[in-house]
């Protein structure tokens, strides 16, 4: 079984939920699995000799929607050209659950990070919420998108029990912007054949694994120049 989120990520979740052996839900009763690291075309499943879609639409971000999925990555309608904002939702059948996230690989030379927005429904919490997004810049995780929230076991805004999601709940939203230079090609495809995420999903409060990365799907994000 895949780990949900990363060692970075538990970390960051450990510290959020006041560091003991309860705090980092996420990461209790994890087993197997390897995070992955690196980045460039070989972490987000692109081949060298694919052709670039650099022309044949306007130029800027663009992101393909994924279907189907327990948990899948859709784009919000505050998107723009220049920044793209992807929201983490709840499939098309309802979910329980405690806690969330994915290790997203991708082309960290075409974007960066911009604003992390965690949702209500798992709520983290306050001072300081569970939740957090990074892109490492080395390690094992360097050139991966690491996104983790998760309900705290204790402290501020504390939550008990696991909680019913509806679906098309939007667990959290995540915004990349194009970086400069802007380099057209893929940042990352998850409609390619064979592309898995190396982690993710959802579990419940005693960590059980309720979705697993198989379940979770991901769209294709590349960037395109004008010709």
């Amino acid at each position: 079984m895949n780990r949900l989120v990363s060692t970075c990520a538990l970390a960051i979740l450990t510290a959020a939920c006041g560091g003991g052996g309860n705090g980092g839900t996420t990461g209790s009763g994890s087993s197997g699995g390897n995070d992955a690291g690196g980045g460039g075309d070989a972490a987000v499943g692109v081949d060298a000799s694919d052709p670039i879609d650099a022309a044949g639409g306007p130029p800027g971000l663009v992101y393909t929607d994924p279907s189907g999925g327990a948990l899948r990555l859709v784009k919000n309608p505050a998107a723009t050209a220049t920044a793209m904002v992807l929201d983490f939702i709840v499939g098309d059948a309802p979910l329980t659950g405690y806690s969330t996230g994915f290790n997203l690989p991708l082309d960290a030379r075409r974007v960066t990070l911009g604003r992390f927005m965690p949702g209500h429904a798992l709520d983290p919490g306050t001072a300081p919420p569970a939740a957090r997004a990074v892109i490492p810049d080395d390690g094992p995780l360097h050139g991966v998108l690491v996104v983790a929230q998760s309900q705290k076991a204790a402290g501020g805004g504390a939550v008990p029990t696991d909680t019913v999601l509806a679906p098309g709940t939007v667990l959290c939203t995540v915004e990349l912007a194009v970086a400069l230079p802007v380099q057209a090609g893929v940042v990352f495809d998850g409609s390619r054949a064979g592309f898995a995420l190396p982690s993710g999903g959802l579990r419940n409060k005693v960590g059980t694994t309720i979705v697993d990365a198989s379940r979770v799907k991901i769209g294709r994000l590349e960037v395109r120049t004008a010709q």
